[in-house]
Order: structure tokens, then C-alpha cells, then sequence
């Protein structure tokens, strides 16, 4: 779903389910507590490869697009890759 160098995957995920991973970690930098997240939903059934992305039922950042069409991992910058149709960034289709 998503690669990179690890400072380089650390500082800046690409991938919904990267940035609920990350998420879903305590921080031991961080002063104070902050309630973790979780991912909602049931992982995919991984037996039944979809046409479509297999994240999309737990996907907060779905378009249209992620419904037709399993995404191919797409190179970024900085050795970064990531197989997703939306820039998390700005929420917008790639």
C-alpha cells in the first residue's frame, strides 16, 4: 500500500491506512495525552481480491474512482510510493 524511507514514511504518510496506523500509536514525544484512533471496520477478506482498493470500506478519503478500480502504487517524491487515488494532503484526486 505504501513505501518510503522510514523518517520519509514517518513525517509525511500518503496512505489512509498508513495515517490510521500511525494514529493509532502512542506517542512518547508528546507531552499530555491524546486519545488514539482507531481504524474502523473489518479488514478485507484476503481470499477475495476486489476490482476496486480494499480499503475503501475503511476509507475516510474515498472517491469515486477507489469504487471502479484497485489503485497501482504510484511514485511521489523522495523514494515515496503509494498506492491510492487521493492525495491525503489536500483531499483531492490524484
Amino acid at each position: 500500500i505504501e513505501e518510503a524511507p522510514v523518517k520519509e514514511l514517518y513525517a509525511h504518510p500518503q496512505h489512509p491506512y498508513t495515517i490510521g496506523l500511525l494514529g493509532s500509536l502512542p506517542r512518547m514525544d508528546e507531552s499530555g495525552h491524546r486519545r488514539l484512533t482507531s481504524i474502523d471496520g473489518l479488514p478485507p477478506v484476503l481470499m477475495e481480491k476486489p476490482a476496486y482498493c480494499p480499503f475503501l470500506p475503511r476509507c475516510r478519503y474515498a472517491v469515486e474512482h477507489c469504487k471502479v478500480e484497485n489503485p497501482p502504487l504510484l511514485d511521489l517524491p523522495n523514494r515515496h510510493r503509494v498506492a491510492c487515488w487521493v492525495d491525503t494532503e489536500t483531499g483531492r484526486e490524484r
